[in-house]
Order: structure tokens, then C-alpha cells, then sequence
């Protein structure tokens, strides 16, 4: 009875070999050679099985008053001389701050930025011992409080605190580094704050400090390079006497990681100055933006938006119009780029204000006239803006038509 019970189980195995071994044997022979492949599977787990810590969620968090008298005990707690209970007033401050009417009662009634401040320095300076993770908590703090126009105000007003976060980025301070960057991208956002922010020349010399210290570092914090794209939005002319022309000109002819998002766009920021025209001159910009729009499928940009900006911006110089001329399919390029993305309102907006200005020459609009005006017409623009573009192009190369005629 048994031995027919056997022959239920492996059945290919068991009608090849009926005849060389009993159904027993042959299941007991799977078995063993199971029990090997398993034993060899588990070897190669390079972490051991055991079971996931439980949540600390609720006791690193204190416990809060009704009303208006949550913040000020929060406040109380946060000067405990014992370190739990001020741990879990600082954790449970970030997360009741993430209201914004609370954190403006905050700022304006019960001055956080400075009892705060004073903590994080403390612990920065090594007047206190960290026994938990208090920076960290203590960033997101001021990352909360700098959405606030009057947090981010008073924030940068503070240039210890400016001095302490630019430091945190060029030590390279994993998670600190990234909340570091987010608050400062929050201050510069602001174009009031923006102001005090450049009003001190330190800073600009801080992040030029950050990038030079590895020109050749593939990736930055996203919020670093969008602070440094608001500073030189407003002062490119500082930017390119802190060297910034060659070090982000360097990032695109080297092809470093994602050259053609945030380091063309501060690139392109760069020539909004006659400097900068001057410069984009010496190094042939044009030829290089050819070479970015001509690239192997392999080298192949994944986003045009800020490559285009930077011809835009570039076509400013007589020079550089001039030598546009000698690149005929430079408007095919911005064509393509213009139809094929459908997603993205300003790559259209920027390629139809470039098509404009590389239509300044005579010979290059004849160009767009004959290959390009009917695609013009029957764009479908992304948004308003772009629109308006589109109908401002078309009403000059047709005027011109008219004229001619």
C-alpha cells in the first residue's frame, strides 16, 4: 500500500526509471537532493532571518496639550535638561509644525528661530553631547519653518546658521546634506530674502567652494543646484568672477552625469551678462550646442528644455548669430524637439522664441519658411504662453511672405 502511495508523487521520474528502483527509493533520492539545493540557496542570503524591530513612532513623540497649549508646552519640554523629554518635544515639533498656522504663531509670537538656533549650535559646536539624532530633527525644523516667509527672513538674517549649513554640504554629511540644501533653496526662492542672501558676498564664495571642491563629483543635491540657479539668475556676473563659467562649461563638453539639466540651466544663466556673451563666444558655443543636438542615439540628452535655453540665451551676441548661419539644421533640431515633446510647455516656448531669433538672419529664415512653416501652424501649443509665441512667429515669417510677394 505504501509503495503505491509512493508512485503519486515525481511521476516523470517515476514511469523513466519504473524499472531500475522502487518508488520509495526514488522519492527519497528527490528528497536528499532538495535538501542540498535549499542548504546552498540559504548560504548565499547575505542577511541574516530574524524578526523587523518594533515601531519607536510613539515614544520618541510627547505628549501633546489640547489647543493653543500644545506649542508652549512643546517649547518647555525642548528646554528639558533630560534628554528623552527633550528628544520628544523636538520630534514632536516637527511634525506639529508642518501646519502652516502653527508654524506662524511660532515664529511671530513665540520666537522659535532663535531657541532653536541656539540648540543646533550647541550641538554643533560640541557644547552638548548628541545622544540622539538632534541635528538632524533640528534641520528639519528650520526646512519647515524657512516655507514661511517670515521664518526664511529671520533664518537668513542669521549668518551663523548660513555658515553652518554651507558647511554640512562641503563636508559631504550624509542626510544632513540634503536638508541643508532644501532650506537654502527655500531662503533663495524668496526674492526678499533672496536679497539679504546675496547682500553678503560669503555665501556666493561658500558655494563656489562647494562645487570647486570636486569638479568632477557626477551628481549634487537637486535644491543645491536650484539654489545656486536663484543666485545666478540675479548676479551672473559674480557667478562667472567665481569661475563658474569654466566649471559648468567643463560639466557639459565632459558629458558628467545629467549635464544637460541643472548644469545647463545655470549655464544658460550665465549669459544673460555681456561677460558671459563674451565668453560664450571664445568657446564657440554654438558648435557645442550642435554637437549636444547631433549626439549618438547613446549620448542622446533625456531633456532638451535647458540645451535650448542655453542657445537662446547665447544668440544675444551679433558673433554668435553669425556663426548660427554656417549650422543650417540647427532649426530642424529645434523642430523636432518642439513636436515630439508633448509634455513640456517651455522646451515649445523656448524653441519657438530660438526659431525667432535665429530668423534674424535672412538666410536661415528663408529656411524656416520653406521647411518649417506649415509644422509651425499646426502645433498645438501646451499652454497660453506658448501660444502666443507660436502666433507672434507665424505673424513675422508671414508679413515677410507678404512683403516679398
Amino acid at each position: 500500500m505504501w509503495e503505491q502511495l509512493e508512485k503519486y508523487r515525481n511521476q516523470f521520474l517515476q514511469y523513466e526509471i519504473k524499472d531500475v528502483m522502487k518508488p520509495s527509493s526514488i522519492n527519497c533520492l528527490q528528497n536528499t537532493e532538495w535538501r542540498t539545493f535549499m542548504k546552498e540557496r540559504d548560504l548565499c542570503k547575505c542577511f541574516p532571518q530574524r524578526c523587523p524591530p518594533s515601531s519607536t513612532y510613539f515614544e520618541d513623540r510627547a505628549q501633546l496639550a489640547y489647543g493653543n497649549l500644545a506649542l508652549p508646552k512643546l517649547l518647555k519640554e525642548m528646554d528639558s535638561g533630560v534628554h528623552l523629554t527633550h528628544w520628544r518635544a523636538i520630534v514632536s515639533l516637527s511634525d506639529f509644525l508642518l501646519n502652516p498656522l502653527n508654524s506662524q504663531r511660532a515664529i511671530l509670537e513665540m520666537d522659535i528661530i532663535r531657541k532653536v538656533k541656539n540648540a543646533f549650535m550647541r550641538m554643533r559646536l560640541k557644547f552638548h553631547a548628541s545622544h540622539y539624532n538632534e541635528v538632524v530633527t533640528y534641520l528639519k525644523i528650520f526646512n519647515i519653518l524657512s516655507r514661511n516667509l517670515n521664518g526664511a527672513e529671520r533664518i537668513a538674517n542669521c549668518k551663523c546658521l548660513r555658515i553652518e549649513f554651507y558647511k554640512i554640504l562641503k563636508r559631504k554629511e550624509s542626510v544632513k546634506e540634503d536638508l541643508a540644501s532644501e532650506i537654502l533653496y527655500n531662503l533663495t526662492s524668496k526674492p526678499k530674502v533672496l536679497g539679504i542672501v546675496l547682500g553678503d558676498p560669503e555665501n556666493f564664495e561658500s558655494v563656489a567652494g562647494i562645487f570647486k571642491q570636486d569638479p568632477c563629483r557626477p551628481f549634487y543635491p537637486v535644491p543645491l543646484w536650484q539654489h545656486l540657479c536663484n543666485m545666478l539668475e540675479v548676479a551672473p556676473e559674480q557667478g562667472i568672477e567665481l569661475g563658474f563659467f569654466e566649471l559648468l562649461h567643463s560639466r557639459i563638453v565632459n558629458r558628467l552625469p545629467k549635464f544637460w539639466d541643472m548644469a545647463s540651466k545655470g549655464f544658460a544663466l550665465l549669459l544673460r551678462c555681456a561677460e558671459g556673451q563674451r565668453r560664450f563666444d571664445q568657446v564657440d558655443g554654438i558648435q557645442m550646442i550642435y554637437e549636444l543636438f547631433s549626439a549618438k542615439d547613446n549620448e542622446q540628452v533625456d531633456n532638451y528644455e535647458n540645451v535650448v535655453l542655453i542657445l537662446l540665451n547665447g544668440l544675444h551676441s551679433k558673433r554668435s548669430l553669425w556663426r548660427s548661419r554656417e549650422f543650417t539644421v540647427l532649426p530642424c533640431h529645434l523642430g523636432r524637439r518642439m513636436s515630439s515633446d508633448s509634455a513640456n510647455p517651455r522646451l515649445q516656448l523656448y524653441c519657438l522664441r530660438t526659431l525667432r531669433e535665429l530668423g534674424v538672419m535672412p538666410c536661415t529664415k528663408r529656411y524656416i519658411i520653406a521647411n518649417w512653416l506649415q509644422a509651425i501652424r499646426q502645433l498645438v501649443c501646451l499652454d497660453a504662453e506658448a501660444e502666443c509665441a507660436r502666433d507672434s512667429l507665424l505673424h513675422w515669417l508671414c508679413r515677410d511672405i507678404a512683403e516679398s510677394s
